[in-house]
């Protein structure tokens, strides 16, 4: 339960000026989230077309989204576990890496180069979707990066590496 309200707390923290380097991540329980980063919320439900998969920009059919692309590769070196872009779990496990696209989403992908979501762009929301909906929500701690993650998808990250 402490663990929990530590995260709520660190994920209500502002996204002004993280350090976008390793990014860790951690799993939530969305319902734990307080209402402005929960999927509850319009601005963060998978609902609303700006956050959907079905909307171009966000699509991985798009070739700037898509694993295809060099700079979404896990070829590229700054996208393998000696990159500079990586997501790492709590215990240092490199589950997979970062890429923000050119026109302001960012992709999460596995470190086998499968995408396993995105954050839209238009900075409507912090939310993390995937192909299936809601994945979690961006935040911050101690002035770094934090992805929290459902179980769900943090085992994408997991089971596709």
């Amino acid at each position: 339960m402490m663990k929990r309200l530590l995260v709520s707390v660190a994920l209500t923290a502002s996204m002004t000026s993280p350090s976008w380097a390793d990014i860790a991540a951690i799993v939530i329980d969305e319902d734990s989230l307080p209402y402005d980063l929960s999927p509850s919320k319009y601005d963060n439900s998978p609902s609303k077309y700006d956050n959907s998969p079905s909307k171009y920009d966000n699509s991985v059919s798009k070739y700037d989204n898509n694993p295809s692309k060099y700079e979404n590769s896990p070829s590229k070196y700054s996208n393998t576990s000696s990159g500079n872009q990586r997501i790492i779990s709590e215990d240092r496990t490199f589950l997979g890496y970062y890429v923000f696209g050119d026109n302001g989403i960012i992709n999460f992908y596995s470190s086998s180069g499968e995408r396993v979501g995105y954050l839209p762009s238009g900075g409507h929301t912090q939310s993390v979707f995937g192909e299936n909906g809601w994945c979690g929500t961006m935040g911050q701690q101690q002035g770094k990066a934090v992805l929290g993650l459902t179980q769900s998808c943090f085992y994408q990250f997991l089971l596709s590496n």
